[in-house]
């Protein structure tokens, strides 16, 4: 049974309070930075359903995060009377095209991450999959399976550890395929730089095509959906991964993004370090360094595949403790923190 909370006024109260500490945040990012890169550290991870690193004193999420804004409010506007010294934040005014840039955004991470941090992530994918109806045990097993937008090519050689016959990963950073090379050595595993747009295969290729997290992204998310499909054998697979819409923590998302990157993610990075954050955990600098990130609905991601011709669609409804979904199964009238919450979707092309 889905726990209940309140819906009479939390929305406007929930976005009211938000907005008041993005506002003295804004004033304060020159003057305190650290301050403000530990005050939306801590706001952020409350956004999520589930904080494996710290436990969550109040599990209830919309009680938890009206708490807390009331807290980080009282700090704040004590804060703006606290000294400062000046700092000279130096922020990168670089043309370059966007692939560039977020390939150098996610290849900082990627180098973060230890072997035995990477292996965990086939324990992702299964905690995921064992959701969908489609899945069964030897999914993976014997598949020619392609991951589009492989980064530093953990999730590739998860694929790989998960008795694929073959995996190729792609990505346009040079960042990410250098480290996939050189972290992952296997007879039957690959990587190779390319544009997800515009993908050097034929058509009708792999048997699996899996995009967990890349399209959003791009310049032409549609682009690359028809691109996933093109590539993917009738009667194959297509695991697709987008941030949703709506909510409380999407808008958070939102305004985080074009607003912290006036401090240099260099610099975050050595405050988050310092108070102990996992060297694995970037869904901060995520982001609030990526250059662009597109919010889809599921209304519209739909709309693009039933125009693909597509057999079935399939809907995760609930994953992983972190995941957003998770938290829409177990809380009613959640939407109001998550909105949409992600997309996760299995799709089967038409045969």
């Amino acid at each position: 049974m889905k726990k209940q909370f309140s819906n009479k006024l939390t929305k406007l109260n929930l976005i009211k309070n938000q907005n008041v500490i993005f506002s003295y945040i804004k004033v304060l990012l020159k003057k305190h930075p650290y301050f403000c890169v530990i005050i939306l550290h801590e706001y952020f991870r409350n956004l999520f359903p589930h904080d494996p690193h710290i436990k969550f004193k109040i599990t209830n999420p919309k009680k938890r995060i009206n708490n807390l804004q009331i807290n980080l409010i009282k700090i704040l506007k004590n804060f703006k009377n606290i000294g400062y010294y000046k700092n000279d934040l130096k922020k990168s005014n670089s043309k370059e095209e966007l692939k560039k840039k977020t390939g150098k955004v996610y290849g900082k991470f990627w180098k973060r991450f230890s072997n035995k941090e990477n292996i965990y992530a086939k324990d992702f994918i299964l905690e995921r999959f064992r959701n969908f109806k489609s899945f069964k045990n030897n999914f993976f097993e014997n598949k020619n399976i392609i991951d589009v937008g492989c980064g530093g090519g953990r999730y590739s050689n998860a694929l790989r550890l998960l008795k694929a016959k073959k995996v190729t990963g792609v990505d346009y950073s040079d960042t990410g395929i250098s480290t996939a090379k050189k972290n992952y050595k296997f007879k039957n595993i690959s990587f190779k730089k390319q544009n997800v747009l515009k993908l050097n295969f034929k058509r009708d290729t792999f048997d699996i095509v899996f995009s967990n997290g890349v399209l959003h992204h791009t310049s032409d998310f549609k682009k690359g959906i028809k691109e996933l499909h093109r590539i993917c054998k009738p009667g194959g697979y297509i695991y697709l991964y987008l941030y949703g819409t709506g909510g409380l923590y999407w808008s958070a998302r939102r305004q985080m993004n074009k607003f912290m990157k006036l401090i240099p993610q260099e610099y975050s990075q050595r405050v988050l370090d310092l108070i102990g954050m996992p060297t694995n955990r970037f869904i901060f600098m995520d982001n609030w360094y990526v250059p662009y990130e597109r919010h889809c609905s599921h209304k519209e991601i739909y709309k693009i595949l039933q125009s693909l011709g597509v057999e079935f669609i399939e809907k995760m409804k609930i994953g992983r403790k972190t995941d957003l979904e998770t938290g829409l199964f177990n809380y009613k009238n959640s939407e109001i923190i998550w909105g949409e919450g992600e997309i996760r979707l299995l799709i089967k092309k038409t045969d």
